[in-house]
């Protein structure tokens, strides 16, 4: 099978019946052929990110198309029939493989690596749904473990964990570890924060400093953070929207000081911010941000504090008027 061919597969741009079902053919033919698909899938999921929005990776994905009208009952079934048949196959060549094939895959890993400005969201082969903040990474395995489900992240990710009690789920962000078997919440781990947090909307989990093995039974509402200088961990009710609102593409603030507010403008919008020293950077901040430009929010943030700013490419100044 022509690897281009099932590349535009992948990528749902192929709405012919007759080629989808001659493609699912080749597929279930023959193990290598799953396994070549599944290769060609996750290094698009891997590649793509500057194109789809929103990318989806179990063993096997129903593409987008459009049934006309005069498509058949019969033929609808057939189709329906091939893609349950091809969904069954992939889903036992990840999950009922042997236990040495599946350990083996558990050990290599699959990297995303979203740029600063960018936000992503994938759908991981359990169901599990994770968004991506910007100057984000994360890395998962081939396939999960016999026991448990592992992902490592660097830097914000919301995740809404598929409920399987049998096989735990499992966030690393440095020392801070997050285990859960079905829950909603957000981990914020950037390598140049002092603080790791997580912050839960729904379920229950445990947040573990994997330094000294303390953890924190979380329940919804609550945040847990580990200071990486003190090694501390604590626990405070806190307004989940403001650590979660990202994900529906708003910067949520209430009583935030300006270095804080300007740490995430340059995350949000890939910039390099300068701010001029006469201007207190501890000045607190209430506000919604929602799709608004860089040069809007410059322009609402001056509106209570005095400043003027300039704007070259990628490079903000921001100083006294």
């Amino acid at each position: 099978m022509n690897e281009e061919k099932l590349i535009r597969y992948i990528k749902g741009e192929i709405t012919s019946e007759f080629e989808i079902v001659e493609i699912l053919d080749w597929i279930e033919s023959s193990t290598e052929n799953q396994k070549k698909y599944n290769q060609l899938k996750n290094l698009w999921v891997v590649t793509g990110l500057d194109h789809p929005s929103e990318v989806s990776i179990p063993a096997f994905a129903f593409p987008k198309r459009i049934l006309s009208q005069n498509t058949t009952f019969s033929s609808l079934l057939k189709y329906a029939a091939v893609f349950i048949l091809a969904f069954i196959l992939g889903s036992l060549s990840l999950y009922f493989m042997n236990r040495s094939e599946r350990n083996e895959l558990s050990s290599r890993y699959n990297t995303i690596d979203v740029p600063y400005g960018q936000r992503s969201r994938i759908t991981l082969y359990d169901g599990t749904k994770v968004w991506l903040n910007s100057g984000t990474k994360l890395k998962y395995p081939v396939a999960f473990s016999l026991d448990t489900r592992d992902v490592f992240i660097e830097g914000e990710a919301y995740f809404e964990v598929a409920k399987d009690a049998e096989h735990p789920f499992v966030v690393s962000a440095g020392k801070l570890k997050i285990e859960v078997l079905g829950t909603h919440f957000n981990v914020c781990a950037y390598s140049d924060d002092n603080e790791l947090s997580t912050t839960l909307e729904e379920g229950v989990v445990k947040a573990i400093n994997t330094s000294d093995g303390k953890y924190v039974k979380m329940n919804p509402g609550e945040q847990v953070i580990l200071n990486r200088e003190t090694n501390g961990l604590k626990c405070l009710r806190v307004d989940t929207e403001l650590y979660t609102s990202w994900k529906e593409n708003m910067l949520k603030f209430e009583d935030a000081p300006f270095e804080d507010v300007i740490k995430k403008m340059e995350r949000w919008y890939d910039v390099k911010i300068t701010v001029d020293p006469a201007i207190n950077t501890k000045e607190r901040y209430t506000m919604t941000i929602k799709t608004e430009s860089l040069r809007e929010m410059l322009l609402l943030v001056s509106k209570t504090t005095k400043m003027s700013y300039e704007i070259k490419e990628n490079k903000v100044m921001i100083k006294k008027p």
